[in-house]
């Protein structure tokens, strides 16, 4: 097994406070290591100074400063393309790795068909690896992927390989992890450690603290808000570049016969009139349970109206994610 080579991926914004641990629970992988490749988005705190102080020590880290700040997505994309290793561990700045995170990872992905595999998480410290037995467990077929992302990057092991024959993505907006995601569950590629292995760190400064409060901003007080300014939202961005790559894609690789949900779904994506529509939040409500994923809330008149609107729900709170920033 230790034939295989692994690359680990980091990208790194401001990140000093928190750098060293997860440096250091990187280093102290019960799998060996073949490079740790970190790409800095221009920090103005000690980050540098600290990645600076590890590659005196040790050679196989490689770092690289970008002239301009580029954001999370953009970064991850540059750095995943940067590593030679058979697979492709990708870790965030703050977080601290279980000691046999690698090694489990690996045996789990080779053990089957599999180019993507991931873990569960401790969101703090404090947590006990009983407790993380409370959390919602969602599906993550390639079904409960199509409108929501349930994978969190920082626990993603992939093969190289897989990564290699994705289409072009260099510069879209959406999230680096849900399109690794789902292109992996489009083939039937995902397997999962069914134990945590990572303490997820989220503090003022991580990015799904930003990442919620950027959401925030665009969300309004009213619980209607959804139904009625989704719409606009879901009209607005489905003729953007970043939508129609990564619906685009999941159209092309579906068919009658493979995920015909997200094929017929995807199909009516591009309706202009309001039958077509119609049409779109039938088949949505029909399948509601494959694509609104929520298991404590699979039952009465709500959940059937969620299924109903859940394009227009979903791209609401997603509309940042399909723009520039």
């Amino acid at each position: 097994m230790e034939d295989s080579t692994v690359s680990v991926v980091m990208c790194t914004y401001n990140g000093g406070k928190y750098l060293r641990e997860q440096m250091d629970s990187i280093l102290a992988q019960t799998y060996p290591i073949h490079e740790i490749i970190v790409r800095d988005d221009c920090s103005t705190d000690n980050t540098m100074d600290i990645l600076r102080e590890y590659t005196v020590r040790y050679p196989f880290i490689k770092i690289f400063h970008n002239e301009k700040n580029i954001g999370c997505n953009q970064n991850f994309h540059d750095v995943l393309y940067q590593a030679t290793g058979d697979y492709i561990a990708i870790s965030d700045q703050d977080d601290i790795w279980f000691p046999e995170k690698v090694e489990k990872q690996i045996h789990r992905i080779e053990s089957g068909r599999y180019s993507l595999c991931f873990s569960d998480i401790i969101p703090s410290q404090t947590y006990t690896r009983e407790q993380i037995k409370n959390y919602e467990v969602l599906p993550f077929d390639a079904e409960a992927l199509f409108f929501r992302n349930t994978i969190p990057g920082h626990t993603i092991l992939i093969k190289r390989e897989f990564l290699k024959k994705l289409p072009d993505w260099n510069g879209m907006t959406f999230y680096y992890d849900w399109w690794l995601a789902m292109n992996a569950a489009l083939e039937n590629g995902i397997t999962k450690c069914e134990e945590p292995l990572v303490w997820h760190r989220i503090h003022q400064k991580s990015e799904i603290f930003l990442t919620k409060w950027k959401m925030s901003k665009h969300m309004k007080k009213s619980s209607i808000a959804p139904y009625i300014y989704g719409v606009k939202s879901f009209l607005e961005i489905r003729n953007s570049k970043s939508w129609k790559c990564f619906y685009g894609n999941i159209y092309n690789k579906t068919s009658i016969d493979s995920h015909p949900i997200l094929h017929k779904i995807t199909c009516l994506f591009d309706q202009k009139s309001l039958y077509g529509i119609m049409q779109l939040c039938w088949n949505c409500m029909k399948f509601r349970e494959q694509i609104y994923p929520h298991p404590h809330k699979k039952k009465g008149f709500i959940f059937i109206l969620r299924g109903f609107f859940s394009p227009f729900i979903c791209f609401y709170c997603n509309l940042q994610f399909y723009k520039k920033n």
